[in-house]
Formats: structure tokens, sequence, C-alpha cells
């Protein structure tokens, strides 16, 4: 495979892999000219893309081509960004640059508990009074939630109402005191019966799943002592995934914890009362919500993590060099299936994973609808939207340093753009 470096004056703003005798030009020029079209239609101060296709082949305008588990293809790569890392500053936004992704940490923390599920630690039926004995929530139906209905936002739990990003907490024990001591977990009522199975986002949900995750990592199997929520992420995804440019201990990344002077990170970015961009009083990092929050990464790192998931959803050793898959190939059955309807969009959730359906219309005007897996991640400063397509072998990467940035539109235009102009290919 080959690497080609585009550069910006003495930054590396993108990069595309290619394998001999594929169309990568019409990959590297359908993402450049939407880059384009993009930043023109949308007054972003930096958004970043990152597409990975692998397996399979549209040359010809159709689509829908099953990659074959027995024969692993090269992969197909294009990462790209437009604006500013900083727009006071002027400073370009670079491919590797360090985003802030929110919600999407919610992947990783669903990922954990389902490691431990499949060694056994853990069971999804069990119920949460019973797995962390002493925690105590004053709404008695908290008793009858299981493991399960947290990962599927059916635990009838409502959500955080301030993240107290100003209170930048970084010790170990912030998040067993968010858990077991904070009246926002203990005495807020509960919102419905966990067996009605509702869906209602509940971040508060995800931080118990994670102290859950660090209460149970003692009994992995080979496991000599406990660890904190973010190291068995770091030890158990993030390594095996091949994600060197990742953490949830943000504060830990050089310069913390104004981060002003890190070259590397993407400053957070809003919109003022008068439409100017200026920055975000805060970086949103505070320990206590790692489970569902804190995840730093960059595009590149992103590409891995879903590479990861569909090589091991293909049962596949993961495409990152280190032969470990991230789950078994039969757990994944359990992950994208159908546990609720989410109000209003008619997406599903699966344990952890939002499922969607996108139709496509090719060039030739034949339509196909595809299944695609994902999270979006939504904080201040900060929008991050990432999805897989299993049919397809793709992952599609947007992140940008502005609240309310229109993410996940620009996505779904991406992976349009992508299916109906024939990137796809067989290796």
């Amino acid at each position: 495979m080959i690497l080609t470096n585009i550069q910006q004056g003495d930054r590396l703003v993108g990069s595309v892999w290619y394998t001999c005798g594929m169309e990568y030009d019409v990959l590297t020029n359908n993402c450049n000219s939407f880059l384009d079209e993009t930043m023109n239609l949308n007054d972003l101060p930096g958004l970043a893309i990152g597409v990975s296709i692998g397996g399979v082949s549209v040359s010809d305008g159709s689509a829908g081509v099953v990659p074959d588990p027995a024969t692993p293809k090269a992969t197909a790569e294009f990462i790209g960004v437009r604006g500013y890392q900083d727009h006071a500053a002027r400073t370009p936004l670079a491919e590797d640059d360090i985003f802030h992704c929110a919600s999407v940490s919610k992947l990783f923390t669903s990922t954990a508990i389902m490691k431990l599920v499949e060694a056994g630690v853990l069971d999804l039926n069990a119920r949460l009074c019973d797995i962390l004995p002493n925690l105590c929530i004053a709404d008695k139906r908290y008793e009858e939630i299981r493991l399960w209905n947290m990962l599927t936002h059916t635990s009838g739990l409502g959500d955080v109402d301030d993240y107290h990003w100003y209170d930048f907490e970084t010790d170990e024990d912030s998040l067993r005191r968010y858990v077991y001591e904070n009246d926002e977990v203990l005495t807020q009522p509960m919102l419905w019966e966990p067996q009605e199975c509702r869906f209602r986002y509940s971040n508060i949900a995800y931080e118990i799943l994670g102290q859950i995750v660090s209460e149970c990592s003692v009994h992995m199997p080979g496991a000599e002592d406990s660890l904190t929520y973010e190291d068995f992420v770091a030890r158990y995804l993030f390594e095996p995934a091949g994600m060197t440019s990742s953490t949830m201990k943000t504060f830990e990344r050089p310069s913390a914890p104004d981060f002003a002077s890190n070259e590397h990170m993407a400053k957070p970015h809003e919109k003022k009362s008068d439409r100017s961009i200026g920055p975000v009083q805060y970086y949103p990092y505070t320990r206590q919500h790692a489970p569902s929050s804190t995840l730093t990464s960059n595009v590149r790192d992103l590409l891995r993590w879903g590479r990861a998931h569909l090589a091991s959803a293909r049962g596949n050793a993961s495409t990152s060099g280190t032969c470990v898959p991230l789950l078994r190939a039969e757990t994944y059955r359990k992950i994208w299936h159908p546990y609720a309807t989410v109000p209003n969009n008619k997406e599903q959730m699966g344990l952890g994973w939002f499922m969607r359906q996108q139709t496509v219309t090719s060039d030739d005007g034949t339509s196909r609808t595809y299944q695609l897996c994902g999270h979006e991640g939504t904080d201040d400063g900060f929008r991050a939207s990432f999805w897989i397509c299993p049919e397809l072998d793709m992952v599609t990467v947007v992140l940008s340093n502005l609240s309310g940035a229109p993410v996940k539109r620009i996505n779904k235009k991406l992976f349009d753009r992508i299916t109906r102009t024939g990137v796809l290919w067989r290796g």
C-alpha cells in the first residue's frame, strides 16, 4: 500500500492510502470536493473527516457486495481537514489534531461492559442493585434495572443536568463519588418502570456503567488488581485497536489543564450572539463523566476503532496488526439487535450503539438501503459523528470544533456521496 500526504504549507492536512489498481483518485477527489463544499455551506471553525473502506467494490455504481470473511482485503483510507484548530489565532487544523468526542465515549463504555460479559464476569440480565450492592437510589424502582437497560437507555434513569466542566476534577475517586454520593444520581426520581423498555437518553446510566467496569475489572482473566475505568479502556480497547492517540484522561495530555499551548489540540468554539465564532470558556472535561463523555481522539484513531469492530464482527483479527479482536463475532448479534426505538428519528437502540437505515440512490437511478451503526457526540465546543456500515465494510467519521455543528447531517451526506459515486472497490 502507498500513503500519499496532502500538505497545506508545512501542515499535514490530509492523506489517502491506496492499493495499486484501485481507483483511489475517485475517493480522494470526492472527499476533497466534499470537504470544500461542506465548508462553503457551513460556517465552521474547523472540520475533519475520515473514510475507511475495505473489501468491497462498487466501481459500476451499484452497491451492497458483502465482504468475504475468509478473504480480508486491503483497506482504502482518506483523512482530510479544513479550517482552523484555533479560529482566533488562525492556526490551521491538521489531520492528527485531537478533538473532544463527547458521547462517542459511550461506545467504549458499552464495549468494555461486553468484554466483561464475554469473560463471564457480568450477565446482561443481572440487576443493577446486585452488581453494585452499595448503590442506594431513593426511587426503589431502580431495583428492577437490568444491565442491558442501562446500555440501551431504557432504564428509566434521568439525565445529567450540569456537567460541571468548570470543576475539572481529576482524582481517581471522582467517578465513585459521583455514582455513590451525588444527589443527581441518588435522589432524582426515575421517569418510569424499567420493564416498560422506553427510550430515554441517560448519561447517568453510563457513569454508573463506568463504575461497574472499574469495580469488576479485577475479575477479568489474568487480572492482578482492579483498574480505573479509563485504564480498563486503555488496556482492553485502545491497545488492541491500535489507538495510540486516544485517551479518556484528557487532563494527562501535555499543557493540561487549559490546553492553550498544546499545538495538537483542537480548541472548542461557539457562535456568539452576533453569529461570530468565539472560544468556549471551559474545555469540556471533568473526570466523573469519563464513561459518558471524555474521550479525546482524532480521525485516524476513530477509523482504527471502526475497522477493529468490523474485523471482529466478521471473525477476523483486528486490522491494526495486533491480531486481537475486540469482541467475539457472535457478540455483535446481541450488540446490533434492536432493543428500543428512538423517538422522532426512527433509529433503533442496540447495546450502546444507535442503528439507522440510509437509502442511497446511485447515479444510474437505482436505490439501495443500508444499515449503519454508530454514535453522535455533542458537547460545549465540539461535535462528533462516528458510523460504520458492516455491509460495505466502511467507516465514516466527522469531527468539528464548534457547538452545534451539523456533523450528523454532514456524515449522512458523506456516506451518500461515497456510495453513490462508485468509490467502493474490491481489492
